[in-house]
């Protein structure tokens, strides 16, 4: 057929040159005939014809030129007719199948949807780059110590990293807190940071208003001045205006220089930074106070400063190790990028997360695709009508894609505003603990990722379908209408089920294993009890308080209050509650001796504080009402420090120093505290971290240690924690009203603590159910499809003497092939999962039995409830119609 079609074409082509030839010819001869009326004889006339009409061969192909460009433009309009016509058409397929439309949607919605708002939160997390300028040339230095950790940055090494290094641009150290903060109307509890000299050449920027702190700011002694973020100067000082206003911080009133531009908090939502010079930094290699960042010279990588830096601080560091030995001391330098520190594991979580989605799209994709798959199979008597009225192969399937596309287009605009919505609720609720998060929004990188994902997918799902439909034999398929599918397609189905049922496998695995792990952390006994308690921050004026006793009476009357407030059991003040970060650690002098040591967390607690907790009391008592700051020195200490450093009899009545918690540790003679109490291990840090061996302090005896602040922690009896915030408002107004007053339940603290590994186990655990239910659906589709195509061969089976029960057990045999299959290949897949997901895994084997035995029961039981139902069905065929139909 294609040689006639080339001839033809030939032709054509030839019958056009010659009428543009004989239509030359035409002009040219009447022009001779012109000239000849004038009196030119015919040679001439013929001569100057051509000379006045000019170059006929440019004309000829100008005019095959305008010829061919017609013809093009009429194939086009052609075209666009047929394309919006199978728009048209396909649009009309789906008003007539509304339910198969409506799933199909639906399922889109949920794969591409998911892939959506995961792929958004890692371009705001992870692609998009830090608001500061040469983000990429930001690090964080941070020192290596023994055992392959790091820590933060003794001042001493920070001074001869600015000063020795060439590769670094500026190198900047601070030190962060939340404290209280006056100056404005209403106390303010914020964060503010200490900051080193070239902390603004780190980050540099034009201030909103006044400028930015100076070499001559930062020198010890220096006059106190103070930078605040244009948030907090709009919302607590009356804006720019704040310039020239004085602020208190801790024991020291600032002179506010200058205000920068939103949205700047660096670190860590910060609201005032002040110089840390200002007061005389420890001399000490071991004293780890502060934290670093640097900029890197332009066109250097973090590991060329790494490559400076690491062997440099093993020679700063030499001299101290040799007079104080090797512990507390730095090894090397660790180096990353600040964005790599800010987003942390992040990242991978994200990337698990991420796979997990696009595991919901590929099932999606199958199940799409053995739908379509059956309904090209029951729209085959439609196909082969259209292509015996002159419907070609390529029109057919284009058809059939166009549909597919308009299926994925609509299901992707469905995504994104399911996937836009998931984004408000995340950020309004604050419900997920993500760094950078506020940047999370479905922007151009987003759309641009949504839109190749739709046309991947609908490739994806609609393109074997299509190409199935429209190699058929036609003729065949009007023969044998209603006969049943050939064995080709069967296996296609086949195939598409074991996909299905493997991806929903590696999902549910991964969801089991983290609510294996989460169920388990949960479970461990923390040490304390978060229920019931209220928290709430305290920071007093150490201005107004300048003294230690001073400072010893306001948290005696805050307490005296707080107990006596309606509601409340027992209260006290800490310096760190229960699942709120890191602990101050140190040295101890042991047994009342200067030449043993130990080491340990610890922490400052009031009389009531440790009972509020429900800690568990093991041996001797809790601190008293006569644990006075003139009495002997006590402490209550853990149990796994006890056993550390006594195992083998009780601590009761053991000797400890304050280590380097303050001046006791200078003193001469050292000042010992006695052990009176024991108490089991309380997990400060993260409940997914066992409890280490800590030391309580009475904050009577050590009042120096909560005198920037700490928590009262108050018991609620009888009622709800929320039940008693208003008392305690009122009690530490009463007791000081410049203190701010923030008030908490434990519990949320403690959920707060658990919200990654919750929005992990969620999301893994939607995205495994999504899978679980489209896998199902599959299933339940192409049985119920294959028994509808064999209800002749039922019902002959049947007319021969087979029994219903013979008959369901032959299509339960042939239904239950892929999906057993689909299971060996899942848990291949879910094996390998599982070794990428050990990180978020608590006290849980990666290859838990437990777990991919129960998942594979769960698959393969409703995998039987799927097929069970079409089976059935397909067993109550009446053999007598079904032989008359035929």
């Amino acid at each position: 057929m294609n040689g006639p079609r080339k001839t033809g074409q030939v032709f054509q082509r030839f019958s056009m040159e010659e009428d543009v030839d004989r239509e030359l010819q035409a002009h040219l001869d009447l022009c001779v005939d012109e000239l000849i009326r004038e009196g030119w004889d015919l040679e001439d006339a013929q001569k100057e014809a051509e000379v006045r009409f000019g170059d006929r061969t440019r004309i000829a192909e100008e005019c095959g030129a305008i010829s061919r460009d017609h013809k093009r433009a009429v194939r086009r309009g052609v075209m666009i007719d047929n394309v919006l016509q199978d728009i048209r058409y396909a649009f009309r397929g789906l008003r007539k199948n509304p339910g198969f439309a409506l799933v199909a949607i639906l399922t889109l919605a949920l794969g591409i949807g998911s892939n959506a708002t995961v792929f958004s939160l890692i371009n705001g997390v992870l692609f998009r780059p830090l608001p500061y300028e040469s983000p990429e040339e930001l690090v964080w230095v941070a020192e290596a110590i023994r055992g392959g950790g790091e820590n933060w940055v003794a001042w001493p090494n920070y001074r001869d990293w600015r000063e020795e290094s060439q590769t670094l641009q500026a190198v900047a150290a601070f030190y962060s807190r939340n404290i209280n903060v006056l100056g404005g109307a209403e106390p303010a509890y914020v964060r503010v940071a200490g900051v080193s000299e070239d902390f603004w050449r780190v980050f540099p920027m034009v201030p909103v208003a006044g400028r930015l702190t100076v070499g001559e700011d930062h020198r010890e002694g220096g006059s106190p001045v103070a930078i605040l973020s244009h948030g907090f100067a709009r919302e607590v000082l009356g804006g720019e205006e704040a310039v020239g206003q004085m602020v208190e911080i801790g024991d020291t009133r600032y002179e506010v220089v200058g205000i920068v531009p939103e949205p700047f908090h660096y670190p860590d939502q910060t609201q005032v930074w002040f110089p840390e010079e200002l007061e005389a930094q420890s001399e000490s290699r071991n004293s780890h106070n502060h934290q670093v960042v640097a900029r890197l010279q332009a066109g250097l990588l973090p590991r060329d400063a790494f490559t400076e830096l690491d062997p440099l601080t093993r020679r700063i560091v030499a001299p101290s190790i040799a007079a104080n030995g090797p512990e507390y001391h730095a090894t090397g330098v660790v180096i990353r990028s600040l964005r790599e520190e800010l987003v942390g594991h992040t990242g991978s979580l994200l990337y698990i997360l991420m796979g997990a989605s696009g595991f919901v799209l590929l099932v999606a994709c199958t199940n799409l695709a053995s739908t379509l798959l059956a309904r090209g199979t029951n729209r085959a008597s439609e196909i082969a009508v259209r292509s015996a009225v002159g419907a070609s192969k390529g029109r057919i399937v284009r058809q059939m894609i166009l549909e597919s596309f308009i299926l994925a287009a609509l299901g992707s605009t469905a995504g994104l505003i399911l996937a836009y919505g998931s984004i408000v609720v995340v950020q309004a609720t604050g419900s997920v603990s993500l760094p950078r998060l506020e940047n999370v929004a479905i922007d151009g990188p987003v759309l641009l990722f949504t839109l190749g994902a739709t046309v991947v997918t609908a490739l994806a799902f609609g393109l074997f379908p299509a190409l199935r439909s429209g190699s058929d034999d036609q003729a065949h398929v009007l023969r044998t209408e209603g006969r049943g599918h050939g064995g080709r397609t069967a296996r296609v189905w086949s195939a598409l089920v074991a996909t299905e049922v493997a991806l929903a496998m590696v999902l549910l695995t991964g969801s089991g294993l983290l609510i294996r792990s989460f169920s388990t952390l949960l479970a461990e006994d923390g040490g304390f009890d978060e229920k019931d308690v209220a928290v709430a921050s305290v920071s007093a004026s150490q201005i107004k308080y300048p003294e230690m006793d001073d400072h010893r009476v306001l948290w005696d009357d805050l307490l005296r209050n707080v107990r006596a407030t309606p509601g409340v059991g027992s209260a006290g003040v800490i310096s760190r509650i229960p699942s709120g970060g890191g602990l101050g650690n140190g040295r101890v002098h042991l047994n009342g001796d200067p030449s043993q040591f130990g080491n340990a967390d610890y922490v400052v607690v009031s009389q009531g504080a440790l009972e509020a907790l429900d800690a568990t009391l093991l041996r001797g008592r809790f601190f008293e009402e006569a644990d006075g700051p003139d009495s002997p020195h006590v402490v209550v200490v853990s149990q796994s420090f006890a056993d550390r450093y006594w195992p083998d009899e009780s601590a009761i009545g053991k000797l400890v120093s304050a280590g380097g918690m303050d001046s006791y540790w200078n003193r001469d003679p050292i000042v010992f505290a006695t052990i009176v109490g024991v108490v089991s291990d309380i997990r400060f840090r993260d409940l997914s971290q066992p409890g280490r061996p800590t030391i309580f302090w009475n904050y009577r005896q050590r009042t120096s240690r909560i005198v920037s602040g700490g928590y009262l922690v108050a018991e609620a009896q009888t009622v709800s924690p929320a039940a008693i915030f208003g008392g305690l408002r009122n009690a530490i107004s009463t007791t000081d009203p410049d203190i701010p007053i923030r008030i908490r339940e434990l519990n949320d603290i403690v959920a707060g603590s658990l919200a990654a590994r919750r929005f992990t186990l969620y999301t893994m655990g939607a995205f495994a159910f999504i899978a679980l239910f489209l896998a199902t659906l599959g299933i339940y589709g192409v049985v119920s499809y294959a028994v509808a195509k064999r209800t002749r061969e039922m019902g002959v089976r049947l007319a021969l003497g087979a029994t219903g029960g013979l008959v369901q057990r032959m299509v339960m045999k042939g239904a239950m092939v892929p999906v057993v299959l689909g299971l060996g290949l899942g848990m291949a897949g879910a094996w390998a999962l599982s070794r990428v997901m050990t990180g978020l895994l608590y006290q849980v084997s990666p290859s838990d039995p437990a777990t991919f035995l129960g998942v594979a029961t769960l698959l393969l039981t409703t995998a039987l409830a799927a097929c069970a139902v079409p089976a059935y069905r397909g067993t109550r065929v009446d053999p007598l119609v079904t032989m008359r139909g035929d």
